[in-house]
């Protein structure tokens, strides 16, 4: 990654303290010196009322009365929210492939899977970077388009049946990767 990333803003929302700083402790090297953090929800919306971000990397399993899903829905559909185009990074250990498709289907711009390198998440900082996503609204759904690219060995109406198939199973974080990519 080619970026001077000194002048982003960075929110995270996490409850657990030691995550929290392993998180920030993977952003400094990186360049990232602009780190806020906040262990519940209901602390990153009160911050979000008075601050603008660049990107918000959130844990799914928080302690308080909101999650991280529930948090991506309030910035993407509550008309109080002040940047409803915000990059959000779910982090967390919830690999499994309907988990993953829920956490999209809410709103989250990148998944990254814990445990997790440096490497990759200067991976989903350069894809929030170089690719930003257009956003879609319809009647259920406002987030970033959940397409990620158009895949070449498309096979026509039977291409997902395929993906239903395959059960709850954990994924590693290129699994993850390869399966939003294939939408």
């Amino acid at each position: 990654m080619a970026y001077k990333l000194n002048n982003i803003a960075v929110l995270v929302v996490d409850s657990n303290h030691n995550h929290m700083q392993l998180i920030k402790e993977v952003l400094r090297p990186l360049g990232v010196t602009r780190i806020a953090e906040c262990l519940n929800a209901k602390d990153a919306l009160a911050y979000l009322e008075n601050n603008v971000v660049d990107i918000i990397f959130t844990e799914w399993h928080m302690d308080g009365e909101m999650d991280g899903l529930g948090l991506v829905e309030w910035i993407r559909k509550n008309p109080a929210s002040k940047n409803v185009f915000v990059p959000i990074v779910m982090v967390t250990a919830q690999s499994e492939e309907r988990k993953v498709m829920k956490a999209r289907d809410v709103g989250v711009t990148e998944f990254l899977v814990k445990p997790f390198s440096a490497k990759t998440m200067a991976r989903r900082i350069t894809m929030v970077i170089e690719y930003p996503r257009q956003f879609v609204r319809t009647d259920d759904f406002f987030g970033p388009d959940r397409r990620r690219h158009k895949v070449s060995n498309y096979t026509g109406e039977e291409r997902r049946k395929d993906m239903l198939d395959k059960g709850d199973q954990q994924m590693d974080d290129s699994a993850v990767e390869n399966l939003l990519n294939e939408l």
